[in-house]
C-alpha cells in the first residue's frame, strides 16, 4: 500500500512502484498533474434520480409493504421486494460515492493512474497502453480502459461529459496513444483524405478519357451538375470537398439536346 494524493492505493508490482514514485517525483518538482474525472453534470443528473425517484419509491414500498391498509398478503410481499430492490440501489449508490468513492484518473507526460476507487488504483507508464495488463478502445463517445489484474477485470470509461477531458484527450495523442488503439487524429484524417483526392485528381489528369464521353450528336450542359458532371460537397468539420459522379449525365456533364 502507498500513499498518493492523501489516499492510499495498491501498487501491482515493483514496475508499478517505480512509476508511481517517478509520478510522485515529478510533482515535488513542480510537474503538471493533471485530472480527469466524472463531470458536474453526470453528477447532478445521478443525484436527481436517486433522490428524486429511488428514494421516494422505496419510502412508497416500505409504506404499502407494511404500514398501508388493507392490503394482501401477496401485495405486501411484492412491495416488500420492491422495498428491497430499490433500497440497495439506493444503499449501493451511497457506498460507492461515501466510501469506495468515484473513478478518476491522474496523469502527467510520462504516466497514468487510473483510479477504480479510493482503495483500488493502477499505474501504467503511456508507452504500456494497450498493452498486456490494460486494454483501450472507443466507447461512447469517449474511450474505456479495460484493466486486467489478480484474475480481476476493472473498466473505467471516460467521455466528453468528464471534467478535465480536453486535456486528457489531447495528451492521448501526444504520446501515441490513440494511434496505438488505431484511431485518427483529426489532423491525420485529413492529411489521409487530402492524398486520397490528390492521388484521384492526378489520375483524372493522367487518364483525361476516363470520365464517360459526352453523347453523340448535339450536346447542353446537364441541368443537374451545370456541367460539371460531378455533385461536390464540402464537409463542415474538417472542410474538405467532396463529390458524387452524377446519375443524369453519367459523369460527362452534358445530355442530348433532344432529352
Amino acid at each position: 500500500m502507498c500513499l498518493y494524493g492523501g489516499q492510499f492505493c495498491p501498487i501491482l508490482s515493483l514496475t508499478d512502484m517505480e512509476t508511481f514514485y517517478q509520478m510522485w517525483y515529478n510533482r515535488a518538482g513542480g510537474s503538471t498533474v493533471k485530472k480527469c474525472t466524472i463531470g458536474w453534470f453526470s453528477k447532478i443528473v445521478s443525484f436527481i434520480v436517486i433522490v428524486l425517484f429511488f428514494v421516494p419509491m422505496t419510502g412508497l414500498f416500505v409504506y404499502l409493504a407494511f404500514f398501508a391498509p388493507g392490503m394482501a398478503e401477496d401485495e405486501r410481499m411484492q412491495f416488500a421486494l420492491g422495498a428491497v430492490v430499490f433500497g440497495g440501489l439506493v444503499a449501493f449508490a451511497a457506498y460507492r460515492v461515501l466510501y469506495r468513492g468515484l473513478i478518476w484518473i491522474e496523469y502527467d507526460a510520462e504516466m497514468v493512474v487510473f483510479h477504480f476507487s479510493r482503495q483500488e488504483s493502477y499505474t501504467f507508464r503511456w508507452e504500456e497502453i494497450p498493452g498486456e495488463r490494460i486494454q483501450a478502445g472507443p466507447s461512447d463517445g469517449g474511450y474505456i480502459f479495460c484493466i486486467e489484474a489478480d484474475g480481476r477485470r476493472r473498466d473505467i470509461p471516460l467521455n466528453y461529459l468528464c471534467r478535465g477531458w480536453r486535456d486528457f484527450k489531447k495528451t492521448l495523442e501526444q504520446t501515441g496513444v490513440l494511434r496505438r488503439m488505431g484511431i485518427l487524429t483529426q489532423e491525420e484524417f485529413q492529411q489521409q483524405a487530402r492524398q486520397i483526392l490528390d492521388g484521384f485528381e492526378t489520375y483524372r489528369a493522367a487518364h483525361p478519357g476516363s470520365v464517360r464521353p459526352k453523347p453523340a450528336g448535339a450536346c447542353v450542359p446537364c441541368p443537374d451538375c451545370a456541367g460539371e458532371g460531378v455533385h461536390i460537397k464540402t464537409l463542415p468539420v474538417i472542410h474538405l470537398s467532396v463529390g458524387k459522379v452524377c446519375k443524369r449525365c453519367g459523369g460527362s456533364g452534358y445530355i442530348s439536346a433532344q432529352s
